[in-house]
Parts: structure tokens; sequence; C-alpha cells
């Protein structure tokens, strides 16, 4: 298992490595990946058509109902293209100055090997529709 995923390890001309993985190294490229399949509109890649995020312009106008779908996509999405998560929780976080600020907590469990870890994701929802994403 390496720390990064294989087309990042490719573009870097890395070689294979041994020995052993830092679960903080395995986290920051579980991230970046996120952030990148939430920032991806679905239909973006033709081999997977799948891959990305609903448009969250589509989504927004049935707001507050729009929550919901969003809660629901950011996890179909987490358990169909990051197989380092698993048993993932998405919930939303209220925000009480501003209704409709979309933030939401993803828990997981990061797997590396026979070694795992529970993780805690934040995926705030921009007003521009990008996703940020943090742990």
């Amino acid at each position: 298992m390496f720390e990064r995923r294989l087309r990042e390890r490719i573009m870097a001309g890395e070689a294979p490595r041994r020995g052993s993985v830092e679960i903080s190294a395995v986290l920051d490229d579980v991230l970046a990946h996120l952030a990148e399949l939430f920032n991806i509109r679905q239909g973006s890649v033709p081999a997977r058509p799948d891959y990305g995020m609903a448009d969250i312009n589509d989504m927004i106008h049935d707001f507050p109902d729009a929550i919901d779908a969003m809660r629901a996509e950011i996890r179909q999405q987490i358990e169909a293209f990051e197989p380092r998560l698993r048993d993932v929780a998405v919930r939303h976080i209220a925000d009480d100055d501003d209704g409709l600020r979309m933030v939401f907590a993803v828990a997981a469990t990061l797997v590396l090997g026979t070694r795992t870890q529970r993780v805690a994701i934040e995926a705030e929802v921009g007003d521009n529709g990008f996703v940020r994403v943090a742990a």
C-alpha cells in the first residue's frame, strides 16, 4: 500500500518503495483525492461518467432538500471512488449565522492494509460551487 495513488506516483516518476507508510501521508493523499473528486462534475470523465459530483447549481434550487441530496452525493462518491475510506458517515453541520452555508462532516475509517484509523474530514461547499476539503 502506498501513501499516494498510482497516478500521482507515476506522474512524479516514483519507484516502488518498501517499508512503513505514514498514516498522515495517506490521509493527505485521500484529502487531495476527495478535493479533486468533489470538484469534478459528473460526466466530465468519459471513462467514468459517474465520477464526480452532480452539478450543485441543479441541487441548490431544491434548498433545503439540497442538503440531504448533497450529503447523500458526498457519501456515494466516497464509497464508490475512495476505497481507502470505509464505514463512511456524512452529516450536515448547521450554521445558525448563515443558513445557506453548506458544511458536511465526514467520519470514516482509513484503511492501510491491516491498520485502521478513524478520521474526521470536513467538506465545505462555497457559494461558487467549489468544495474545500480539510481534516
